[in-house]
């Protein structure tokens, strides 16, 4: 008797080991968590390509059989609704809640930026604005104008609805840094939006927690009425949209948390242009820029209703890429968005595109990215 009982753990034993094997997910490529906002982990290969054996793949095959387990969407939104439920716990691993209903995005270094914690040293910030001097006469000698675009992120704006007990050391960020940095040791001419955005916070110019990162499409007018207001300055031919262009409406929106319904919606602006005049080039687009990096984020417009001949080159983020580059191609003949990963080439793309106006934006959340880009540019003196 004793032995069937063994006999009985033992094949549920083995059972409980291999029947999340044989019934999970295999696609080579790995699949994608709309839930997540990722890519899963591929199965192992138990052979490199060099014909090695993969001395990781114990390590890589945990991970699979993690991401790929079936029921394994479920489980997570399950364990979503409960953590938030029972103890007012967000477990998705990029957001953080600040005041409620405010989520903030959690990510590396996200936390350290908003404390002020990495501040640039003197010859970081010398090197940076020394190459960024380089960069706006590189683009002068050719007849080129240059301007700086620093973004905020949304925490910045409103720190009073950051996470409780997260402090802030001093009141100078990396940001600050390079603005101030900029305007008291270069020449290169900046677009400044702090200011504007802080005596606009008490509208809807950040998302509370539909977005975790981004200004609302309000919050970008005001952006793109600072940035029109300074090219305005050397450019008299420019038209700028005012908000009697747009279609302005409201949307009730809502967000979930790996699938669990947030309990909470908020109400943000829609700014349509009524009658917009500029076309996004697509096939051209592809072939003509096919050396840029992070080519997904091109984009390529013509206005032929545009009474001017001018063209524009914005080099940035999501910030522009999901609010600004339309609005701002009403204003040019030509006008190409690129991401900033190619600031390294960007005497490529001017030889290539010969644009009138050159925009770096540059978000707090990306700095990590953009100061190592900027700081090792070769193409300038």
């Amino acid at each position: 008797m004793k032995r069937k009982i063994n006999i009985v753990f033992i094949v549920i034993f083995l059972l409980g080991i291999s029947l999340p094997y044989l019934f999970a997910h295999r696609e080579k490529e790995g699949r994608v968590s709309s839930m997540e906002n990722r890519t899963l982990a591929a199965y192992p290969c138990v052979r490199l390509e060099d014909g090695t054996l993969n001395k990781a793949f114990l390590a890589e095959y945990e991970k699979w059989l993690d991401d790929n387990i079936r029921g394994r969407a479920i489980m997570v939104e399950t364990n979503s609704a409960l953590q938030y439920v029972l103890f007012e716990r967000i477990v998705k691993s990029d957001t953080i809640m600040g005041e409620k209903p405010w989520l903030f995005v959690n990510k590396d270094g996200m936390i350290r930026e908003y404390q002020h914690l990495n501040l640039l040293s003197e010859p970081e910030l010398a090197q940076y604005v020394k190459n960024m001097q380089g960069i706006s006469d590189y683009l002068k000698e050719r007849g080129i104008a240059f301007y700086y675009f620093q973004c905020y992120d949304k925490e910045t704006i409103y720190p009073e609805k950051y996470v409780k007990g997260v402090n802030q050391i001093g009141t100078v960020s990396r940001a600050d840094q390079i603005v101030q940095a900029l305007e008291e040791r270069t020449d290169v001419r900046q677009i400044l939006v702090k200011d504007t955005l802080l005596s606009h916070r008490e509208e809807t110019i950040y998302y509370q927690f539909v977005d975790t990162l981004h200004w609302t499409e309000k919050g970008s007018y005001y952006g793109y009425q600072a940035l029109m207001e300074e090219l305005c300055r050397d450019f008299d031919r420019i038209p700028v949209l005012q908000e009697n262009d747009f279609q302005i409406t409201e949307m009730e929106s809502e967000t979930t948390l790996y699938g669990f319904p947030y309990p909470y919606t908020e109400i943000v602006p829609i700014y349509d242009v009524k009658e917009p005049h500029a076309q996004e080039i697509t096939e051209e687009t592809r072939e003509r820029w096919d050396f840029l990096h992070v080519k997904e984020h091109t984009h390529d417009y013509v206005n032929e209703t545009c009474e001017n001949d001018l063209k524009i080159l914005v080099l940035g983020d999501s910030f522009v890429r999901m609010y600004l580059k339309s609005d701002l191609a009403e204003s040019f003949s030509a006008a190409l968005s690129i991401d900033w990963m190619n600031i390294p080439i960007l005497d490529e793309v001017v030889e290539e595109y010969r644009p009138d106006i050159v925009i770096i934006e540059n978000t707090q959340s990306a700095l990590d990215n953009t100061i190592p880009l900027i700081s090792q540019v070769d193409f300038i003196e």
